[in-house]
């Protein structure tokens, strides 16, 4: 998700995610999708029901989530993680209960997004970093 490169050699983070999805795999909340070539894991999309607060959107609080929407940068172009998001998108809208569906993107992925109902939100996402180290 644009995540700047000198991020992204931190083994504090790889240590954490391995650890989330080893014990989310059975999760009923969550839908792992990876697309394979040739036996290779190339593409990713992950589907999580998260809860908030109760409002007018989401009465139950049930709201989901995508993420991890990746391709290998040597597979892109080919429509993998669209197929991934494709079927992360129809696990939460047959499968859950949200009523609902956030994800974060980047300018490239907008479109995808767009030309399958997702809309600029008009609460735009703000973030505080919080240094722990």
């Amino acid at each position: 998700m644009g995540t700047p490169a000198d991020d992204l050699g931190d083994p504090t983070w790889r240590q954490a995610s391995a650890r989330w999805f080893t014990e989310h795999v059975d999760d009923p909340l969550v839908r792992l999708v990876v697309a394979e070539v040739d036996g290779e894991a190339v593409a990713s999309a992950v589907g999580e029901v998260t809860r908030l607060i109760p409002g007018p959107s989401t009465p139950d609080g049930a709201v989901g989530l995508v993420s991890n929407v990746a391709t290998l940068p040597g597979r892109r172009g080919r429509g993998l993680a669209t197929a991934c998001t494709e079927a992360v998108l129809d696990w939460l809208v047959t499968e859950t209960g949200v009523t609902r569906i956030d994800l974060f993107a980047t300018p490239d992925g907008a479109r995808i997004y767009a030309a399958r109902g997702f809309v600029t939100s008009p609460f735009p996402a703000m973030r505080h970093r919080v240094d722990r180290g």
